[in-house]
């Protein structure tokens, strides 16, 4: 299992991040923190004794330079992998970063979905996805009437089978999903390739 920090001086975009990132890892088990100093994250990180990935705003008022934060982070034996982020000229830095030991540079001027992406990708090899054949036959087959949009009593009409055994499989595929709504179902069965 690995926890996800997020260092970043602006608290709109370092907060809205935050909240998309934590509910985009909810089903990976990823911890996702945030700071808003390398002090502060520095003194986070060590606090737990857990591998870390660190998203790292190049642009921080307690950083000596550009690239002083990166190499701070490299020094702490507990984290695994760094992601620069900034809003600076990609082509300026991108490598620059990399060669301080980055995994990663993402431009500030990309979505939250790519930034998710990125991030999902160079974690892979220490996150946790809900494993797909703990859905069983029956809620695989609901889930897919759930991606068309069909309600319960449609799912019951086409199974043959009562409305209250589907609203009992939703809630138990929702559980299994870690997801809270039939959006989100969707969203994250088709994250993990079951539709």
């Amino acid at each position: 299992m690995i926890s996800l920090l997020i260092v970043d001086d602006h608290p709109v975009y370092r907060d809205a991040l935050h909240q998309y990132l934590s509910r985009r890892f909810h089903g990976n088990n990823v911890k996702v923190s945030s700071a808003s100093t390398i002090a502060e994250g520095i003194k986070l990180v060590q606090s737990q004794n857990t591998p870390w990935a660190v998203l790292l705003d190049l642009s921080i008022p307690d950083a000596h330079d550009h690239l002083s934060g990166i190499k701070q982070f490299k020094n702490l034996h507990n984290v695994r992998d760094i992601a620069a982020i900034s809003g600076l000229d990609e082509d300026l830095w991108k490598e620059q970063c990399l060669s301080a030991g980055c995994c990663l540079f993402i431009s500030k001027n990309n979505d939250v979905d790519y930034i998710y992406k990125q991030l999902e990708s160079m974690m892979s090899t220490y996150i946790e996805a809900t494993s797909p054949s703990n859905l069983t036959q029956r809620q695989q087959e609901i889930l897919k009437y759930i991606a068309e949009g069909q309600s319960n009593k449609m799912i019951a009409y086409n199974l043959d089978i009562k409305e209250q055994t589907v609203k009992i499989h939703v809630n138990l595929l929702f559980k299994e999903l870690k997801v809270t709504n039939r959006t989100q179902a969707v969203y994250q069965a088709k994250l993990l390739g079951l539709i």
